[in-house]
Order: structure tokens, then C-alpha cells, then sequence
């Protein structure tokens, strides 16, 4: 009887090793995904942006959301930033989304006044199901003197439908501020901000223009009073 229990707890023990060796050789599409997006920012930003106000959709099966579209009239939701107040307008902004993956998740954006005149994210990924869908990017914003810089997660979540992005919301939030202290907002702050009229439609993303540096304000440090 004790031979056999043996026998039991090595045969368990190296089905366990198995499936652990298994499941690195051959990982589900949620855990890829999940590697991805922990690769962009940790879960406590997307938590912080979730209470704030943002829809994450989860999931394997995103729709194809390539193209460029128009984000505007961008409006404040809400903001863990004491000088925020929910209505404030921003500047109009635009993405263009391009090379989506449905293998590993990937996605490429590139967008303006987001964060400022030009972004480009560095690490991207897309989430959902449906129709809906959220995309994590990862972008790194430079001062105006280049002295200083800081990281920050973006997410855009919203609906496909047709040719246009219906009930686009999207949040930032400051993931990495050792070398942007003063330029800034704080690590951890964010916001949440919403397109009013709830459909964003497809634009010549190469026409759009580019205003000047100092039209540049979403990201800016809260004013000292």
C-alpha cells in the first residue's frame, strides 16, 4: 500500500511538470496576451484608469480596427488630478492604428495630441471581443528642451462599426516619472477623456496638420497655485 502511494505521488508529480512544461511550449492566446499587455504597464495603471471611468474589453477576439479616425470633440470624463474638473475640452486628436496581429496580439498606433503634437507608441497591443475592443500602448513623452522624459500607458477603448469607431473613451496615466519630475503630471495620475459625440470617423491621417509645441497641454505639470 505505501509502494503505491508512492507510485501515486511521483506519477502526479511529474504530470505536473508536464503540463508546466506544456503550457510554456504551448501558451493559450489569453496567456500571450496577458504577457503582452504586462509588458506594456503594470495592471495597477489599467486598474487606476478603470475607476476613472474607462470600459476595458477583454478578450482573445478584437475586431480588425486598422485605419486612422478622428477623435474629437475630446472631453474630460474624470481624473485623479485635483486641477482637472470633468467637461474640460481638449485638443482634437487622432490615431491611426495599422499592422493588428491575431497571433500575438500586436497592434501599431501612432496618433496626435494624445499626448502631444506626435506620438508614437512604443510597445502596443489589443484586447476584446465582438465588435469592442481596447488597445495598450506604451509612449514616451519629451520635454520641449529634451532634458527630461517621462513613460506613459494609453488606452483606447471603444466599438467597430462599419467604417467608423463608435463610444471611443481613452485614459492616460504617468507609469515611469524618475526623469520627468517638474515637467509632468505625477506617476500614477491620469485621465480619462471621451469622444462627445461618440462616433469617430475614418480621416486622411498623413493630411491631418500639426500645431505648434506649445499647443501642447494634455500632459502638462498641474500649475502651482
Amino acid at each position: 500500500m505505501k509502494n503505491l502511494l508512492v507510485l501515486l505521488y511521483l506519477l502526479s508529480a511529474v504530470m505536473i511538470v508536464s503540463c508546466s512544461k506544456s503550457d510554456k511550449v504551448n501558451p493559450s492566446p489569453q496567456d500571450i496576451l496577458n504577457k503582452k499587455i504586462s509588458d506594456i504597464l503594470p495592471q495597477q495603471y489599467i486598474d487606476t484608469l478603470a475607476k476613472l471611468g474607462l470600459t476595458v474589453n477583454q478578450g482573445t477576439t478584437p475586431p480588425n480596427v486598422e485605419g486612422a479616425f478622428s477623435i474629437a470633440p475630446l472631453i474630460l470624463k474624470n481624473s485623479n488630478i485635483k486641477t482637472d474638473y470633468p467637461g474640460k475640452s481638449f485638443h482634437d486628436a487622432s490615431v491611426k492604428f495599422f499592422e493588428q496581429s491575431t497571433k500575438d496580439f500586436g497592434i501599431k498606433l501612432v496618433g496626435k495630441f494624445f499626448l502631444n503634437a506626435a506620438d508614437t507608441s512604443i510597445t502596443t497591443a489589443i484586447s476584446g471581443s465582438g465588435n469592442n475592443f481596447t488597445v495598450y500602448g506604451k509612449v514616451k513623452s519629451v520635454s520641449a528642451d529634451k532634458s527630461k522624459f517621462a513613460y506613459f500607458g494609453i488606452l483606447l477603448s471603444g466599438t467597430k462599426d462599419g467604417t467608423d469607431l463608435k463610444n471611443v473613451t481613452y485614459g492616460i496615466i504617468n507609469i515611469d516619472n524618475k526623469n520627468g519630475t517638474g515637467v509632468f503630471i505625477n506617476e500614477g495620475q491620469g485621465r480619462v477623456a471621451y469622444d462627445k459625440d461618440l462616433v469617430s470617423g475614418p480621416i486622411n491621417f498623413d493630411a491631418v496638420s500639426s500645431l505648434k509645441n506649445r499647443e501642447r497641454v494634455f500632459l502638462a505639470a498641474p500649475s502651482k497655485p
